[in-house]
């Protein structure tokens, strides 16, 4: 059992994203006292005199190790007074444990979603060479986890500079597959025998729409994104009225990108129909070219379909086709890894997105597979493959973002080869347009830049619950954005 004791209650759920960074303990308990069996970590903060935190693991009542951190009181606000008052806690807890562990992470204290913002941020404010020095001086990332950052943010500078807050980006998800992958922990559903779920499900999507029209008729569209789920698991009839409203939508947009998804739900009529609406990227995604493991991660193709598709797809003249390849996958090593890079290099991908593996503690797919998945260190040479194989191979690293139980505490990140960049990615994962998402578990967000503030409307998860309150999500955005 782990415990954690913070004079700042507020922080518990912050702090103990740090001590999972160390242990695969999943429940945490919060605790008024220093537990006297086994791992306790007593943190106090005290802002007197500016930010400092320090934080004392026990071992069965001993102490074991320490940490502690000062922060300047440089706050110009009740908002950046509790970043402060945050960033002091977690740093004096990773410290604590990095000393016990005698480990450092590839991220640090990080366990955001997406360090390349704060990067950034920090660059905007202080330069470079502030954003470097904090990142491996105050957060303990590594130096190659930092040099991937400001590259990162070098290559998105020109497409941040673009955005137009007046504008806003749409996203429209499409919750269904034709089988479950293994590992996702997705919301989607399975499609149906008769279809007929599917076709309830764009009646009300295509209801949506239209109720958000004062919302289009005020604001310009810079970059739509059809996402899933699997868009392509539709049938033919029900694909085209989605793509025909989406069409609409981005006639004068930046970009229109479809997510077509699994090799086994791709025909030429759907890819004519992609094409005919106006989108210009869409992605084909292997996660691997084994057989053996596709099998094992219940994808319902093989490699050989994979290769069919997208051939198929790079005929129809996309502006880019992306790939996804995800490292860490059970049974799978560095070998493997590098195999399926290579593959998608050759046979022509625009874009390829290197997902690391995440898997939730105590899931059937973490159980059955337990002694086949990458230790951390693995997992690590694997991205490192990825990442040397991709850059020269010409690709640049565009984009990134973390998610939680990651194999090896690492990251997603996406390759494009020079101008094949997706706007809608580095827009959603940067945080810098307003989004509006339609669709079952679609998160809509308002950005108010001059107050660097977002407020957000979700939709319900819930495919027949959406159905059935499809006015209800729309209202929520129409008060958000019209307001």
């Amino acid at each position: 059992m782990t415990s954690l004791y913070t004079n700042a209650p507020e922080l518990f759920g912050e702090l103990s994203l740090e001590i999972r960074l160390f242990t695969d303990e999943r429940r945490i308990e919060q605790t008024d006292c220093i537990k006297s069996e086994g791992m306790c970590i007593a943190h106090t903060s005290d802002e007197s005199s500016g930010f400092f935190s320090e934080a004392v693991l026990y071992l069965d009542g001993v102490k074991a190790s320490e940490g502690s951190v000062f922060l300047k009181n440089s706050a110009a606000s009740v908002l950046e007074f509790k970043k402060y008052k945050k960033r002091a806690a977690k740093q004096s807890v990773y410290d604590c444990l990095k000393a016990y562990f005698q480990q450092n992470m590839p991220w640090g204290s990080l366990t955001g979603i997406r360090p390349t913002k704060l990067f950034r941020q920090i660059s905007n404010a202080s330069g470079k060479d502030a954003a470097r020095a904090k990142f491996l001086r105050e957060f303990f990332v590594s130096d190659e986890k930092t040099s991937l950052a400001e590259t990162i943010c070098g290559v998105q500078q020109k497409i941040i500079a673009s955005a137009n807050t007046a504008e806003i980006d749409v996203y429209i998800g499409i919750p269904f597959c034709t089988t479950k992958c293994a590992y996702c922990s997705f919301s989607s559903g399975l499609t149906s025998k008769n279809g007929e779920l599917e076709r309830r499900y764009v009646d009300a999507l295509i209801r949506e729409i239209e109720l958000m029209k004062p919302v289009f008729e005020k604001y310009p569209v810079r970059s739509l994104y059809i996402g899933g789920g699997t868009p392509t698991a539709l049938e033919a009839c029900q694909l085209a009225r989605v793509l025909a409203c989406a069409g609409q939508l981005a006639s004068c947009a930046e970009e229109f990108t479809v997510e077509a998804g699994r090799p086994d739900t791709i025909t030429a009529d759907k890819l004519q129909l992609i094409k005919d609406a106006g989108a210009d990227r869409i992605s084909v995604n292997a996660q691997t070219t084994c057989d053996r493991t596709l099998k094992r991660i219940g994808r319902a193709h093989t490699a050989a379909d994979f290769f069919r598709a997208f051939e198929l797809a790079k005929g129809f003249g996309f502006h880019a086709v992306n790939t996804d390849i995800i490292a860490g996958l059970p049974g799978e090593n560095a070998g493997d890894v590098e195999n399926t890079l290579r593959d998608m290099i050759r046979v022509g991908a625009d874009n390829i997105t290197v997902h690391t593996l995440a898997i939730k503690n105590g899931s059937k797919f973490a159980e059955e597979n337990a002694r086949a998945f990458a230790s951390g260190q693995e997992a690590e040479a694997m991205v490192g493959t990825a990442r040397r194989l991709a850059c020269e191979a010409g690709y640049c690293p565009y984009y990134l973002y973390r998610q939680k139980y990651m194999a090896g505490n690492l990251e997603n990140v996406g390759y494009a080869l020079p101008g094949k960049e997706c706007i809608y990615n580095i827009d959603i994962m940067e945080e810098t347009m307003s989004v509006i998402a339609l669709g079952a578990g679609g998160i809509s967000k308002r950005l108010f830049a001059e107050q660097d503030k977002i407020e957000r409307a979700a939709n319900v998860k819930d495919i027949k619950n959406y159905v059935e309150r499809t006015a209800e999500m729309a209202n929520r955005k129409l008060e958000l954005f019209l307001r």
